[in-house]
């Protein structure tokens, strides 16, 4: 009988009859005697089932080369584009050496790291690191994915492997660990290479993994900062390169990539009125920000959630 009751809510969860499920729901938890609470039940429906199709809305166009906007609770996908197809990441490779490191240092993210001549010489995005400088590792993974600095990575990289060569080979492990068997890291910065590509499916899978991180999650969400190294003496004003945040109030990061090969990238995250948090992935778009504000606003109204009961 209670897998009756459910049966019957799942197909009417199915056939967009949203409107009678939260009833539903009432009477199939009589039926369970409250095991546990409505609303986590609804939770886990929507992990079960993901969102449905609305279908008054019309189909998504983008004119980006690769896209993908997934649901992160289900890992439903809700658009794709060209998703399996192997290209360029820029800078979203930062995703995944904030993985490495947070894997390194983990609760000890007030680890002091000193910046090699190394990642003055580094061209591209910088948070304007002085040689020889002292900072936290927090300090300098803030200045990786807020700025997106490029001395920021390369610091990282000789601190904790030797060189970006050898830190690049524990980004693959740890792509191959994700399952990310698609994608393949040349450095950890994100520059342009033959060896050094993803597709946005894989960069979808990898953004769900990352915001899972409640560190990682915090400092992506954040507009503006300035940091200080260990001895107070040095300030870096750190800007977020993601202009989603602050301009789309439902925005919650992530993060952002442009080069000549690669052209412009987004990954970005959002949270719907329900609680429900949507991820998406663009690659190569003529306007990042345009495109994905309207990616996202489209995903919002073209899917339904079912919304915990009061």
């Amino acid at each position: 009988m209670q897998a009756l009751s459910l049966l019957l809510v799942i197909a009417q969860f199915f056939t967009g009859a949203l409107d009678t499920v939260q009833s539903q729901l009432l009477g199939v938890f009589n039926i369970f005697d409250h095991q546990y609470s409505i609303d986590q039940f609804v939770r886990n429906l929507n992990v079960l089932i993901g969102p449905i199709r609305n279908t008054s809305q019309p189909d998504l166009t983008l004119k980006a080369k690769a896209a993908i906007i997934l649901d992160q609770e289900s890992n439903r996908i809700l658009f794709s584009k060209n998703a399996s197809e192997q290209l360029p990441m820029a800078s979203i490779t930062k995703i995944m050496t904030a993985l490495v490191v947070l894997d390194k240092y983990g609760d000890k993210l007030d680890t002091v790291i000193t910046v090699p001549i190394e990642a003055i010489k580094v061209t591209g995005s910088k948070m304007d690191l002085y040689a020889n400088e002292k900072l936290t590792a927090m300090n300098l993974l803030k200045g990786l994915l807020i700025n997106s600095a490029n001395d920021a990575a390369i610091t990282f990289a000789y601190n904790i492997a030797g060189s970006p060569e050898k830190f690049a080979v524990m980004m693959n492990v740890k792509a191959t660990s994700l399952g990310l068997y698609h994608t393949h890291f040349a450095d950890p910065i994100g520059f342009d290479s033959p060896d050094h590509y993803s597709t946005a499916f894989d960069l979808a899978e990898l953004t769900r993994t990352a915001v899972n991180n409640p560190t990682f999650a915090q400092i992506v969400a954040t507009k503006k900062i300035i940091v200080t190294n260990t001895s107070g003496k040095f300030k870096h004003l750190l800007d977020n390169t993601n202009k989603l945040l602050g301009q789309y109030d439902n925005v919650i990061g992530v993060k952002t990539g442009t080069t000549d090969n690669a052209g412009e990238s987004l990954v970005a995250s959002v949270i719907g009125d329900s609680g429900q948090k949507v991820i998406m992935v663009l690659l190569d778009s003529p306007d990042r920000f345009l495109e994905g504000k309207e990616a996202l606003d489209w995903a919002l109204k073209a899917y339904s959630w079912v919304e915990p009961l009061q």
